[in-house]
Formats: C-alpha cells, sequence, structure tokens
C-alpha cells in the first residue's frame, strides 16, 4: 500500500461521513453498475476493483466511515442517535465528525486488504471488514463499554419474548418481521439473483462479472429508502444467492439456499447487535459475512459439493424446506395467539 491509497482512504472515509452512510452506500453501487457494463465490454481497467471496492468508494471505507463518524457524533452530542446512517454528517458543521470518518476509512481499507491476503476465499472481507469497524466504533465511542457489544434488551422486551422473538416490538425492518415475510423476500429476490447469475454465465464476456449485477441493483435501490420509501433492504439476499452460484459451480438450489440464509441472518444479526445499541452495526454487511462464510468455508467441509445427482442438492433443499416448515409454524402459532387474545363474536 502506497501512501497515496492511504490519503484516498482517509479521504474517502470523510467523503461517506460527509453524505452519509447510506448515499455512501449508493454510491458504490451505481460504481459496481458501470463496473459491470464496463467489463462486459472488455475494459481492462478494473472499476470494480478500483473504484466500486476500492480505496475511495468502497463500502469498508466510506460506509464505514459513515457510520463511525455517526456514533462519534452521538457521543459528543452533535446528534441524537448513533445510528442514524442517513443523515449527511457535513451537515453538522463539525469538521472532526469528517475527520473520524477518513481515520476509520483508512482502518477499513487496510484491515480489508490483509483480511484479503489471510482470508481470500473463505469468505466475504469487505462485508466483515464493514462489521469489524462497525464493533471497533461501538467499543470506542458506545457508552456500555464491552457490555455495548450485544447490549441488553430492555425490561418489556424480555417480557415479551425476548429479543428473537417475532412479539418483540423492537425489529429491524418492521415490514419484514415475520418468517413467512422473510422467506417470501427470500425466494422473489433470491430467486432472480439467481436466475441473472445463471443467465449471465452462460455468455464468456459477462461471466466474470455475472455475481455482481443483482447485487448492485439492490443497492442502488437503497436511494428510495435514503428518501423515506419503505423499500426492502436487499443486497445481502442478492449476494449471497450469487455466492451460493459461485459456490457451487452454477447451481441453481444452493443459489436460492444463499440468499434465503442471508435473509434469515440479517434479521438474527440486526437483533443481535444493532436493535438495543446507540450505534450501527450493518445487519446485511454481517449477514453477508456470515453467510459467505458458511458458503465458501463450511459447506465443502460436508463434502456435499462432492455428491452427484440429487444427492448433491439434498443440503440446499433441506435449508429452503427448514424455512418453509419455520414459516409455516411460526404462521400458525402467530395467527392462534390473535384468535385467542381476539376471540371472534358469532353473529
Amino acid at each position: 500500500m502506497d501512501l497515496l491509497v492511504l490519503f484516498a482512504a482517509f479521504c474517502g472515509g470523510g467523503f461517506g461521513a460527509a453524505f452519509g452512510g447510506v448515499a455512501a452506500y449508493v454510491f458504490s453501487g451505481f460504481l459496481t453498475l458501470f463496473g459491470v457494463v464496463a467489463g462486459a465490454a472488455g475494459v481492462q481497467f478494473s472499476i470494480l476493483g478500483t473504484l466500486s471496492f476500492g480505496a475511495f468508494y468502497g463500502p469498508q471505507v466510506g460506509f464505514a466511515g459513515a457510520v463511525a463518524a455517526a456514533a462519534y457524533a452521538r457521543r459528543r452530542g452533535y446528534i441524537p442517535s448513533g445510528r442514524d446512517i442517513f443523515t449527511p454528517l457535513v451537515s453538522l458543521k463539525k469538521p472532526d465528525v469528517l475527520v473520524v470518518g477518513g481515520l476509520v476509512g483508512l482502518l477499513g481499507y487496510a484491515m480489508s486488504v490483509w483480511l484479503g491476503t489471510v482470508w481470500a476465499g473463505r469468505l466475504d472481507t469487505t462485508a466483515f471488514t464493514v462489521f469489524a469497524t462497525a464493533i471497533i466504533s461501538k467499543l470506542i465511542f458506545g457508552k456500555g463499554g464491552l457490555g455495548e457489544i450485544f447490549n441488553k434488551a430492555p425490561q418489556e422486551i424480555r417480557k415479551a419474548g425476548g429479543r428473537f422473538s417475532v412479539n418483540s416490538s423492537a425489529t429491524w425492518l418492521p415490514y419484514g418481521n415475520t418468517a413467512a415475510e422473510k422467506v417470501v423476500i427470500g425466494i422473489m429476490v433470491g430467486g432472480g439473483a439467481t436466475w441473472v447469475t445463471h443467465v449471465m454465465l452462460q455468455y464468456p464476456s459477462t461471466a466474470p462479472v455475472a455475481y455482481y449485477i443483482p447485487y448492485a441493483i439492490s443497492v442502488v435501490s437503497l436511494f428510495f429508502l435514503q428518501f423515506g420509501a419503505p423499500v426492502y433492504v436487499t443486497h445481502h439476499i442478492s449476494l449471497c444467492a450469487a455466492y451460493g452460484m459461485m459456490m457451487s459451480g452454477g447451481n441453481v438450489w444452493w443459489g436460492l439456499a444463499g440468499g434465503m440464509l442471508a435473509v434469515f441472518l440479517a434479521d438474527v444479526m440486526a437483533r443481535a447487535f444493532l436493535l438495543f445499541g446507540d450505534t450501527h452495526v450493518d445487519p446485511p454487511a454481517t449477514a453477508i459475512a456470515a453467510t459467505s462464510f458458511i458458503l465458501f468455508t463450511l459447506v465443502p467441509l460436508t463434502g456435499t459439493l462432492n455428491l452427484v445427482g440429487n444427492l448433491s442438492n439434498a443440503l440446499p433443499v433441506a435449508i429452503l424446506v427448514a424455512a418453509l416448515v419455520f414459516a409455516v409454524s411460526q404462521s400458525i402459532a402467530i395467527r392462534g395467539k390473535s384468535e385467542t387474545l381476539n376471540p371472534s363474536v358469532p353473529v
């Protein structure tokens, strides 16, 4: 790493803080779309490696810097919530906030480069870096010390069944809270990403960039979330569906299973690290890191990828069936509880 690249990472972290985390991430999504088109057209310059996931616009730099800057701004009393990844922090007129974003952007870039040398091929090191820098920001700028990592759920949440209960009033995405909702969105988004990846893998010009189009479209859709539309966050589903295809050599069942794992793990990660804290730990990035580790490191250890015929599909199909059974059983339980609390009155 030369000094100019490190300086670019510092600037990228401050840039992300200036615009806010979601806006900075949307910039990365647009660049990813451009990079895919350029790569398919034969452009030799790597927009994806140098810009989309590089030292200035990469999420491990810009988004991570924005998350840390928000946590710092909340600690200094500049903003009410350290979980605010929407407000452009340049509006605070506090240069120290942007400097903190720059320093964490620099840390994120250096960490991702190092992880790429030791964990390459084992998990998505960019997503893990976003998670790791958020935890570091929690510890430094949060108010709970080591206890800040998971946070303690309030008494009313514990009475409702705990942080992982569907009855909990604290949710990351309230319009995707039940297992049934997750299964449907997982199939729709994961299925679409699987199909797009499958089609693009058929052509030599698009095969090298096939895994990025569904992810990029999902990231760009966050533009609407930035302006208040209640869209579902889907980039972790799209990317992990593509990762399932990559890991399995194009097996569609593994594409669907990868997306399904991601949609459930994001909710678990939100309830574990985000909901009861005062800083942001990104559920999609954490889910991508966890799902990619499962797909690229744990699944190959099972030996199922070496099986032939229908046996090779047994594990991904089992994952999908388990998600469906869980969704149906939870829906029945919710309906039964609703009928108990609000019994119908005969007419």
